[in-house]
Parts: C-alpha cells; structure tokens; sequence
C-alpha cells in the first residue's frame, strides 16, 4: 500500500503547473454502547481518513481537479479489514464559479442535505442515521454536477451501471441561502426506492439551530417518516454545547446532547450521550463516548 500511495503522490506531483495537497482527519473515541441487554466497550474509529487532492489551474476561470480519499481504521489499523485506496472518494472533474463537473465515486446531495443539517454532521452519536434514511451515503460510476445562481444552488448526481438495484439511482437538491438561514431541499430515487428531504440551518449570533424531515418509500424497511431537530451554542471561548431530537413515526425516538472543546480550529475533544427509544427493549441504545479528533 505504501509503494502505491507513493506512487500515486509523485505522479499526481511530477504536474509542474498542479497544486497538490495531503489532507485528513484522525479521530478516536473511548465508546461504551449498550444495545438491550448487550454491551460493547472499547474505542470507535470516526470519519478516519487521508487524502491527496490535486487542483490546476486552466483560465478562464475554470480550474480542473482530482481527489483520492480513503478511510483509515485508526484505533486499530491490523484487525484485518483491508484498506482500499479511494474507498471514500475517487473523483476527477472540472470547476468554475458558475458550477463544477466531477466523475467517480463520491457522498451524493441526499445525504448531504441531511448532514448539514444535523448539529452533529452525522457523526459519532449522531441520531440523524437512527431517523433518517442515508441512502448509502455514496454513488460509485457517478456524475456530480453543480450550477450556481448567486445564492442559489442546484445539485444532480446520477450513478450508471449500478449493481444490486432496479434502476440506478440518482440524487439531486436545491440550496438556497436566504438571510441566515441556508433552505435545503433533497431527493434520491432508485426504482421504487425514494426519499425526500427538506432542511434547514441558521445561525443566530453564537447558536446555530437545525431542523430535517424525510419522507422515505419503497420497500417496507425503508418506508417511514422522520422528522430531527437541533442546535449547537457556543458558550465563549473553546467549548460548544449540541443537543439533537429524532423521531420516525412508528415510535422510534432518539436523544443526544455533546460538548466539544476546540484546542484550535483543526483540533477538538468531544463528549457526548445519546439514547434510543426503539420498537423494543430489544433496540434500545445508549452510548456514552469520548474522545480526540485531529485534522491536517
């Protein structure tokens, strides 16, 4: 792996006019999660991952770019689970103020506009996976394209020659910034697999308030209604308290609340509870973790 990734940076490098970069993200947690009866104590990896990320310059205002984004297992890296190069993310594309174009594998607009949405980013204790439907999170064999109208955006990814469904799917949204607020409206589409997202964030002095519904149909598992609510605040200095509220409308609930210090604007420690109300005792969930996340 190493003689690879070596590779690929003196390749993506040995372009004279290309600015290339590393970047990633490091975060461990101490986790300690009881689902029913049953409990699980150790360290969680989250969001783990590096990069290598190249942009050139063509004028014109466009800018042509690649990026090269694999997850790490970080708290225990031997466990056996292979790391495969680009896993996250594996694009190449075309951008310009007016919109971009990028082809590979990537997260799609669905999932997005749930995860900006959450005060928690759908991270570590997050409850937005517990209402909300992710759709995968990703489409591989996909096109992203993105136009910009002023404050206004329109986002459409479409994935070809997918494996395992009907159709292949698709995402698309529309973002629109009015005021302090940022307006999001979300679809994925797979066959009779569909899911509507409408979100919202704004920002009122030092807190942020969010608030998401989905409306999922298709298969039974996948049918529901969900609806999430949340708000971060930022207490002065370092520290920011978030607190979320989930429910799907067949009686699932789940709860989190979390503190964050940030010893800089790369670097914080979390703490944070969550709880879920399940259809059974069963399904119940409560999580309490801590921990160090790094970013370069």
């Amino acid at each position: 792996m190493k003689k690879v990734l070596i590779a690929l940076t003196l390749a993506v490098a040995g372009v004279a006019s290309a600015q290339v970069g590393i970047y990633g993200r490091v975060g461990t947690y101490l986790d300690n999660t009881k689902t029913g009866a049953s409990t699980v104590q150790g360290m969680a990896n989250d969001l783990s991952h590096f990069g290598i990320r190249a942009t050139e310059n063509l004028g014109g205002g466009l800018t042509a770019r690649a990026t090269y984004e694999t997850g790490i297992q970080a708290n225990s890296p031997d466990t056996g689970t292979d790391t495969r190069l680009g896993d996250r993310q594996s694009t190449v594309g075309i951008a310009h103020k007016m919109g971009s174009v990028d082809l590979g594998r990537n997260v799609h607009t669905h999932f997005l506009a749930i995860s900006d949405n959450d005060p928690f980013g759908t991270l570590i204790g997050s409850s937005a996976a517990d209402v909300h439907n992710l759709r995968g999170l990703r489409l591989s064999n996909a096109a992203f394209t993105s136009v910009n109208f002023g404050n206004v955006s329109a986002n459409f990814d479409r994935s070809t020659g997918a494996v395992g469904t009907a159709a292949d799917p698709y995402a698309a949204s529309v973002i629109a910034a009015v005021g302090p607020a940022v307006l999001t409206y979300a679809r994925y589409e797979a066959g009779a697999e569909t899911s509507d997202v409408l979100a919202a964030r704004a920002k009122f002095g030092a807190t942020t308030v969010f608030a998401s519904a989905s409306d999922n149909k298709g298969v039974a598992a996948n049918t529901n209604r969900a609806q999430l609510v949340g708000v971060a605040h930022k207490l002065g200095g370092p520290v920011t308290v978030k607190a979320s509220y989930g429910r799907i409308e067949n009686g699932i609930k789940s709860y989190n609340v979390g503190a964050e210090y940030a010893f800089s604007k790369k670097t914080y420690a979390q703490v944070l509870y969550r709880t879920v109300e399940g259809t059974s005792a069963a399904t119940d969930v409560k999580q309490v973790a801590g921990g160090l996340v790094v970013q370069f």
